[in-house]
């Protein structure tokens, strides 16, 4: 099939990590042929290398509860959920109910929805339902001018030692889609550029790169 990801930009050496890592499982291909052929949905799915490294934080930090901001249509809520420990579990919070519904067959289809809650409605109105330091692993992929709020309202909900995770760090995508009052996506490249800054500034929070094809930013708190 036509690559579901975007083509290769500023040199990421996407043939080189496929070839190294392997070809993405037939499940996994699947899932992406009907949500992005036969749904319709965006290709904006976080790249294959970009999930591995999702589920490897998960594997490596362990965390009971993890929050993901943004689910489109479930691409990287299973790896997070199969980076869980036994009893661990994955809260996905998602605007558009259809996209929702999409994620939560390509859950079932990938063994993984018994330990997923896929949630409809506003981040930052669900987020300030939850416990303060109840969270292990907060990852955001949403709307990128709330970066600086998912921010704000997540930072706090985050246990010592919790990891905070946010895709399209390099702020490279084309963000013009995502709003009608911002044809161009300078707001949202604003919005990216002053979460970064924030969480890079921070006393609270370690905050390292990783070069996936969009980039994450990984903050762990202290």
């Amino acid at each position: 099939m036509p690559e579901t990801s975007a083509p290769a930009r500023d040199g990421f050496p996407t043939d080189y990590v496929r070839a190294v890592l392997g070809n993405r499982e037939p499940v996994l291909e699947e899932i992406l042929r009907y949500a992005v052929l036969d749904q319709g949905m965006p290709a904006i799915q976080v790249d294959d290398n970009a999930a591995r490294v999702l589920q490897m934080l998960v594997g490596l930090r362990r965390p009971r509860h993890v929050i993901e901001i943004g689910t489109l249509f479930g691409f990287s809520t299973i790896h997070l959920a199969r980076g869980l420990p036994e009893g661990g579990r994955v809260t996905t919070l998602e605007i558009d109910s259809r996209a929702a519904d999409l994620a939560r067959r390509n859950l079932e289809k990938a063994g993984v929805a018994d330990r997923v809650e896929v949630v409809v409605g506003d981040a930052v109105d669900y987020l300030s339902t939850v416990p303060p330091e109840s969270v292990g692993m907060l990852f955001i992929d949403g709307d990128k001018k709330s970066y600086p709020r998912y921010l704000a309202a997540g930072f706090p909900l985050l246990e010592p030692g919790g990891l905070l995770v946010a895709d399209d760090a390099f702020a490279l995508g084309d963000f013009s889609g995502e709003s009608a009052d911002d044809a161009d996506g300078t707001q949202e490249l604003k919005a990216i550029h002053t979460y970064n800054r924030a969480v890079g500034k921070s006393t609270r929070l370690f905050s390292a790169f990783i070069g996936t094809r969009n980039g994450l930013l990984v903050s762990c708190k202290g």
